[in-house]
């Protein structure tokens, strides 16, 4: 990514200097996670850093992460600190490996510029190092030469980095043509594909896949018709949502480098179902528009960039109504985030369950 080839690890370069005129690491890896969680990767440049700090010249950020490479690194890190692990390996290694690899997904989906640029850089920031020593030494308990623990640990890395890379991809194509949830997918995909093709054709479950998307219904709680076979998340080349659902996480207080630890999984897993279950009883109010996943709030605007003209409780004509279409829009956007995380988790699961053949 370096503009003179490529570039050490910031972890290997001099420290910075004693913070200056308010300025200071911490300060610009938190507005660049800030910038390339509302504008993706494609934002993050230094210059935009700098106007969004205030500084006057991109130049000054230099004395403090090097390069927009070192930038990388520390924000990419910054993102890893949200992962939690146990201090040790335990007893349930399934338990314990699922959930670090949740909580990997969870961290993904708030930052989705991370599963873009987290194969641009070496994974040596202390956080990401904490992680993967967490899984090998998993393996190593487990009985496996460092090879195999290096595999199975590569493996378990890629299905995570593979699906929120194309959770990512899809959200960004929403964003494109201003899809706001689900149901306007459908509105596109009737408009393409009205008439359906008979099953007698070359494609005969598929074409019950698009019939039964098209049918779908959904109410103002989210969920979908009783007679649909897709889930919430729009299965038909739309099922990594695009919602921003999930827990801003991007304005916590933590610290470049700073690990994090997990005293659990079963903890985690219960405390997991119970943010669910708030997000969906609350669901009228767990997205409030403009709302974006960098834990800044558009003025006017809703989670696509598009005038919200109908604000709840605005006072105007219909504000009614616009609140009630809001409400049933973040419903369902809440439903979907679940269908995800499901769908995720069940692909785990049968990682898992192949991982678990090959060492009995």
């Amino acid at each position: 990514m370096g503009d003179q080839g490529l570039t050490p690890p910031i972890w290997l370069l001099p420290e910075p200097p004693e913070r200056g005129w308010g300025l200071g690491r911490v300060d610009i890896v938190n507005a660049a996670v800030r910038l390339a969680d509302h504008g993706g990767a494609e934002a993050l440049t230094m210059r935009a850093v700098a106007k969004e700090l205030g500084a006057s010249t991109p130049m000054s950020l230099y004395r403090y992460v090097h390069s927009k490479d070192g930038l990388v690194d520390l924000m990419l890190d910054l993102a890893n600190a949200e992962v939690r692990t146990p201090e040790v390996p335990g007893e349930d290694w399934r338990g314990e490996l699922t959930a670090v690899a949740v909580d990997t997904w969870a961290m993904t989906k708030r930052h989705p510029w991370y599963a873009r640029l987290v194969h641009q850089r070496p994974p040596a920031g202390p956080n990401a190092s904490r992680r993967t020593e967490f899984v090998l030494a998993t393996f190593d308990r487990l009985g496996q030469d460092l090879a195999s623990a290096l595999g199975y640990a590569r493996l378990l890395d890629g299905y995570v980095t593979g699906q929120a890379l194309q959770w990512a991809e899809e959200r960004a194509m929403w964003q494109r043509n201003a899809f706001v949830d689900v149901v306007d997918v459908q509105r596109q995909a009737r408009a393409w594909f009205g008439d359906v093709p008979s099953e007698d054709g070359p494609y005969p479950l598929l074409v019950r896949v698009l019939e039964s998307f098209l049918a779908e219904r959904h109410d103002a709680a989210g969920e979908t018709g009783a007679d649909s076979a897709v889930g919430a998340d729009g299965a038909v080349g739309a099922d990594g949502a695009g919602s921003d659902a999930e827990p801003d996480a991007s304005s916590r207080a933590v610290g470049v480098g700073s690990p994090g630890a997990r005293p659990g999984a079963d903890e985690a897993g219960a405390g997991r179902g119970a943010e669910v279950d708030r997000e969906v009883a609350g669901a009228g109010r767990a997205v409030e528009p403009g709302r974006r996943g960098s834990g800044q709030q558009g003025v006017g605007q809703d989670d696509t960039g598009r005038q919200d003209t109908e604000r709840p409780g605005s006072g105007r004509p219909g504000s009614g109504q616009a609140a009630e279409a809001h409400a049933a829009a973040d419903a369902r956007k809440v439903a979907a985030a679940a269908a995800e995380d499901a769908q995720f988790e069940l692909g785990l699961e049968c990682l898992l369950d192949g991982i678990a053949a090959r060492l009995r």
